[in-house]
């Protein structure tokens, strides 16, 4: 939806409000439930401007807000932490 179809229905400022509050919820929702079928040894990607996004990575740990990752095909070392908002399935 663009701002000028926004703009057309007349919503008023809390009506505004409570919108973005849904959106915002169902954004998370629908986040937590991808993020809730990855598991340790899951091969992903990391959606992020400084990484390539052609890169495969495999989840080695998962913390409470972090994963911690290996590069597939890279040197032993190179591990990335990530925070679960970043990782797609791939």
């Amino acid at each position: 939806m663009t701002y000028n179809e926004l703009k057309s229905l007349g919503l008023s400022l809390e009506q505004l409000r409570q919108l973005r509050r849904n959106v915002s919820m169902l954004i998370e929702d629908t986040a937590h439930n991808a993020i809730q079928q990855l598991g340790v040894g899951s091969i992903v990607r990391i959606n992020h401007k400084k990484c390539d996004p052609n890169d495969k990575y495999t989840i080695v740990k998962i913390n409470r807000k972090t994963v911690t990752l290996h590069r597939n095909g890279g040197a032993l070392g190179n591990k990335v932490k990530a925070s679960m908002g970043l990782l797609e399935a791939f």
